[in-house]
């Protein structure tokens, strides 16, 4: 799964402007594009030749007067400067190494150089770009130019004001218009493209990691027409045709390369018409040389996806760069709203915990007045339940009132008693305590006649007493068998 596209474009969204120079050993292809937040447009294209020289002063002299036929087409101190070399002048190749060298590929590569190439590393500006792994190895794409070849370029551009921001070849720079042209591009990809007697292929692959597309480049091949005729170049081009990738082209009659080599049922896309889209139809390009350009001027607008630079001491400048002012003022803001989002919940609930912290104060003296009513409610249905239970043993309590009365001597004196449903308990004097427990188990109405607790004789020559007699309850008759 891949994530979505305007996420990409959101963290791109700039108002920018670049320009982008395609050198080959016989012309200069610029354009001048310009970034309007999102839509991306081609301000102007302009193609110019390069007169042959015969020595370097003379080669020199003509590429000054095609800079100098360029210049109105582009503010040279304003518009950033990228500029993409011909495979003619630039040297790559692809190296391989083992897993072990992941953490320390810049010192392996510098290892590899001179064994690869035949100048010394002193003699030549250089980068490199991974590649996609295969197997157990890591492929590693470099790429080469010499320092006489570069150094003159970047003389005559720095004596009309201009001082590039990045060198690149081909590979990558069609590479990122690729990408850029056919941003839903999925799985494995081959541009094919005619350079002044030479075939230039290059293999992409985009897959995906969770949300995160991981574009890589699988192979990269320069193929001159005499290799192509002896067989070389076929047995290349099936191999790279191997996995069934999309086929586009951007130059030259890769028509007759596919007749000759057999491949004339491959559906070939038109890789100059593929950025129409991206570009609007009011900015197509004129010539499939203006595509190199273009993918090198993508740089300036933040939309390449792969970077190498030739050019000396730039790289640290230019990774520097992440986010462009807008895209951080974006960031600031966002961050910003999403603090003041996340710190509105506190501040809301305590706005809320106070409006209702005022309205509990409002119904307080409302909910003591039904707490004081409650309670007064709870008390009489209390005071309602003892009479309810008096009115039904008021007779018994009658009864027990006049048996006493009837079989309680009169030198007894009661200072206590206690109706129980059950019993009934007595307090008093008398001058013998102890005949009151025959005379009370005598009466018909009380039972289990005994002291609760013992009697004391005071000074008044008379007896305290306590006692608890159980009420006598009619007894069931039971049937005779």
């Amino acid at each position: 799964m891949t994530y979505a596209r305007w996420v990409k474009d959101l963290s791109r969204a700039d108002f920018l402007k670049s320009a982008g120079l395609f050198v080959l050993p016989d012309r200069l292809c610029l354009v001048r594009m310009r970034k309007s937040l999102f839509p991306i447009s081609v301000v102007s294209q302009e193609l110019t030749e390069v007169a042959p020289g015969e020595n370097p002063s003379q080669r020199r002299q003509a590429l000054s007067e095609a800079i100098r036929t360029l210049l109105p087409h582009f503010d040279p101190v304003r518009d950033p400067f990228y500029i993409c070399l011909s495979p003619h002048l630039v040297m790559s190749l692809e190296l391989s190494f083992p897993q072990v060298a992941k953490e320390n590929l810049t010192q392996a590569v510098e290892y590899e150089l001179e064994r690869q190439i035949p100048l010394r590393r002193e003699d030549v500006y250089y980068d490199f770009l991974p590649g996609g792994q295969k197997g157990d190895k890591i492929p590693v794409f470099l790429f080469a130019v010499p320092k006489r070849i570069l150094d003159e370029i970047l003389d005559v551009l720095d004596a009309f004001g201009i001082r590039p921001k990045g060198v690149e070849t081909t590979a990558t720079a069609i590479a990122n218009y690729l990408l850029f042209s056919t941003g839903d591009i999925k799985g494995p990809a081959v541009v094919l493209g005619e350079q002044k007697g030479a075939w230039d292929l290059i293999g992409l692959n985009v897959g995906a990691n969770g949300w995160i597309e991981e574009p890589e480049i699988l192979f990269n091949h320069w193929l001159p027409h005499a290799e192509w005729i002896s067989g070389t170049g076929k047995e290349i081009f099936h191999r790279c045709m191997a996995d069934s990738p999309r086929l586009f082209g951007w130059g030259g009659y890769v028509a007759d390369f596919l007749l000759s080599g057999e491949k004339e049922s491959l559906q070939v896309e038109n890789l100059l018409t593929a950025g129409t889209a991206r570009l609007g139809a009011n900015n197509e390009l004129g010539h499939p040389f203006f595509i190199p350009a273009v993918g090198a001027a993508l740089r300036g607008l933040r939309e390449a996806t792969f970077s190498v630079n030739l050019l000396p001491g730039s790289e640290k400048r230019e990774a520097g760069k992440a986010l462009s002012r807008l895209n951080a003022a974006i960031t600031a803001l966002l961050i910003l709203g999403l603090c003041a989002w996340g710190g509105s919940y506190p501040l809301k609930g305590e706005i809320r915990l106070r409006q209702l912290q005022k309205e509990n104060e409002k119904i307080a003296p409302a909910v003591a007045a039904l707490r004081r009513e409650e309670e007064q409610l709870n008390r009489l249905r209390k005071e309602r339940l003892s009479l309810s239970e008096l009115s039904g043993s008021k007779g018994e309590i009658l009864k027990i009132l006049e048996e006493l009365a009837r079989i309680v001597p009169t030198t007894a004196y009661l200072s206590s008693l206690r109706y129980r449903t059950d019993s009934v308990e007595l307090q008093g004097s008398a001058e013998n305590a102890s005949n009151l427990i025959p005379l009370l188990e005598r009466s018909p109405l009380f039972e289990n006649v005994k002291f609760t607790a013992p009697s004391n004789r005071g000074r008044d020559n008379r007896d305290t007493f306590s006692v608890r007699a159980d009420i006598e309850r009619p007894k069931t008759k039971t049937a005779n068998p």
